[in-house]
C-alpha cells in the first residue's frame, strides 16, 4: 500500500512538471508592425551615426516600462534598434540580428539580452522574430529559465565587473603590439571604455571622450584606455577617418567574458584598483558624467 503511494504521488508530481512545461511552451508570442518611423522618441542624438527606417512599440506588460524596436542601417550595415524607458534606467540598445537570419522561412530570429538595467545588476531577455516580407514582428519574454512570459521579467545578476569590485586582472595589446596590463596602473585613475567601429553609439561618444583626455592630458596619474571589440585591421581603417585619442587596445577572450557583447561600457577605477563608476549605453554626453566623477577624484587628492 505504501509503495501505491509512492508511486502515485509520484505520478501527480511528474504530471504537474509535464503540464507546466507545455503551459510555458504555450505562451502564445506577441505580435506587432513596424511602420515607418517619423521622429518623436528622443533619440535624434544618434541621427547623424544611424538612419532610422521604421519602429514599433514593443508590450512589456509593466506601466513603468516603454519600449520600442525599430531598423535601421549605419552606411551599409543593416541593424536594429532598441529604445528603453523605466524607472530601472533609459537606453538605446543597437543590435546585429543578421547571424538569425533564415533565408527559407525569409524571417529574422534572435534571442536579445539586455543587462544594463538598476546599475547593471538586473536584465530582461526577449526573443524576437521579424517577418521580412510582411514586417510583422513576433515576441516573448523569457525568464532567467528561459520560460515565456507575457510580461517583461527583471532578473537578478551578479555580474564580474560591477561597482565596488576590485577590476579582475586584463592584460590587452595596443595597436603597436605593445602588451597593457591594467593592473599595473595601480596608483593611478583609469578610465575605460568598451567599444567596437560599427557600434553607432560608440561613436557618437567619441567626440565628447576627447575632450576629456584633451582636458586631463597633463596629468600623468589618469589614463584613458579603448578596449576594441574588433579586428585589429578594422580598427586601424577606422581612425584612419574617425579621432579616438583613448590609449587604443584590441579585445581578447577574458576581455569579452568580462565585458560580454553590449556596447558601448564606460567603467573608472580608481587608484586602489576598485571599479568605482560603471554605465552601459552609450551618449553623445557621457563624458559630462565621467569629468564629474573625475572632478571628485581630484578634490579628494
Amino acid at each position: 500500500m505504501k509503495n501505491l503511494i509512492v508511486y502515485v504521488i509520484a505520478a501527480v508530481g511528474l504530471v504537474t512538471l509535464v503540464s507546466f512545461r507545455m503551459n510555458q511552451n504555450q505562451v502564445p508570442y506577441l505580435s506587432t508592425k513596424l511602420s515607418p518611423y517619423s521622429g518623436g522618441l528622443n533619440i535624434n542624438s544618434f541621427a547623424s551615426i544611424i538612419a532610422f527606417e521604421k519602429y514599433t512599440k514593443i508590450e512589456t506588460g509593466l506601466e513603468d516600462f516603454q519600449m520600442y524596436m525599430g531598423t535601421g542601417n549605419q552606411g551599409n550595415v543593416p541593424l536594429y534598434w532598441f529604445k528603453m524607458e523605466s524607472s530601472k534606467g533609459n537606453m538605446f540598445l543597437q543590435i546585429d540580428m543578421s547571424k538569425g537570419m533564415d533565408e527559407s522561412s525569409n524571417t529574422c530570429r534572435d534571442t536579445i539580452r539586455n543587462d544594463r538595467f538598476n546599475n547593471n545588476s538586473e536584465m530582461i531577455v526577449l526573443e524576437v522574430i521579424h517577418h521580412l516580407s510582411t514586417d510583422e514582428i513576433q515576441y516573448i519574454w523569457l525568464d532567467g529559465n528561459n520560460n515565456r512570459s507575457e510580461k517583461a521579467i527583471f532578473i537578478p545578476l551578479d555580474l564580474p565587473l560591477k561597482e565596488g569590485k576590485i577590476f579582475p586582472e586584463l592584460t590587452v595589446e595596443q595597436l603597436n603590439g605593445e602588451k597593457l596590463s591594467i593592473n599595473e596602473l595601480t596608483g593611478k585613475t583609469v578610465v575605460i571604455n568598451w567599444w567596437a567601429t560599427n557600434c553607432g553609439p560608440c561613436i557618437a561618444e567619441m567626440p565628447g571622450f576627447n575632450k576629456l583626455v584633451e582636458q586631463y592630458k597633463e596629468n600623468p596619474n589618469i589614463v584613458f584606455i579603448a578596449i576594441a571589440q574588433d579586428k585589429k585591421e578594422r580598427v586601424t581603417t577606422f581612425l584612419e577617418k574617425n579621432e579616438f585619442n583613448y590609449i587604443q587596445t584590441l579585445a581578447n577572450n577574458e576581455a569579452i567574458k568580462l565585458f560580454g557583447g553590449a556596447m558601448p561600457v564606460s567603467i573608472i577605477i580608481n587608484s586602489a584598483g576598485k571599479i568605482c563608476y560603471y554605465s552601459r549605453g552609450g551618449h553623445p554626453n557621457m563624458y559630462v558624467e565621467i569629468e564629474r566623477i573625475l572632478s571628485l577624484f581630484l578634490l579628494l587628492e
